[in-house]
């Protein structure tokens, strides 16, 4: 994964799979204003993550290191297993501190409500971590780390993935936290599967948070 070679990857071609990718990567940032602008509501969002992987794939002639299309990381899953326990203590210390600042400063804590069902399930724990995990891990690093290397990239990755909660209605520092810990392990597996994971068990806890809200709020 971003490995710096002859071939595909110099010259025209690069510059070239860079374009691709970060097109891909803006126009989901800015795909609300899009859709309110221009009445592309009837437009299948995920065309533009096919259309990124699918350049940046041809482009460099099928090279998948460089996407993280590998199936096991680098350390293997166990350790990765541990450190996705340890990526929740930081998110979990979070989460009670701006609750406690909340409830100190007397405002309700939101609770948003979510009814059990499979389609919100798939949702939350399939189609959310694939899809943002592809273009925001995926593409853009291929699109950044070239020039702000690795480190750059993480940091730029994670900035974007908060900004995006952000102008989804989604804020919160739980979001810009765990940007960065997915980006990291992104670059560190060397494998895209690893961050897909840790999101969706991410996610499946907030969605056990929302369901319990769902039955007791």
């Amino acid at each position: 994964m971003i490995e710096q070679t002859a071939g595909p990857h110099s010259g025209w071609r690069s510059l070239t799979t860079r374009c691709f990718a970060l097109t891909a990567v803006v126009l989901d940032v800015a795909w609300p204003f899009l859709q309110s602008q221009f009445d592309i509501r009837n437009f299948d969002r995920p065309i533009l993550l096919l259309t990124g992987l699918l350049a940046v794939l041809c482009l460099n002639e099928g090279h998948l290191p460089e996407l993280g299309f590998k199936l096991a990381p680098v350390q293997g899953w166990g350790y990765w297993f541990r450190i996705g326990l340890w990526f929740m203590l930081p998110i979990f210390v979070l989460g009670l501190i701006c609750a406690a600042i909340w409830w100190w400063l007397g405002w309700t804590i939101p609770m948003i409500q979510s009814q059990p069902s499979l389609q919100a399930l798939f949702g939350f724990c399939v189609r959310a971590p694939v899809y943002e995990e592809l273009i925001y891990r995926s593409l853009l690093f291929v699109a950044v780390a070239p020039s702000l290397g690795g480190l750059g990239a993480v940091l730029v990755s994670g900035l974007v993935f908060a900004s995006i909660h952000i102008i989804g209605g989604n804020p919160g520092p739980d979001n810009q936290i765990a940007g960065f810990m997915l980006a990291w392990a992104f670059l560190k597996s060397k494998t895209i599967l690893v961050p897909i994971a840790m999101h969706s068990a991410g996610n499946l806890i907030a969605l056990s948070v929302h369901i319990a809200g769902w039955y007791f709020g």
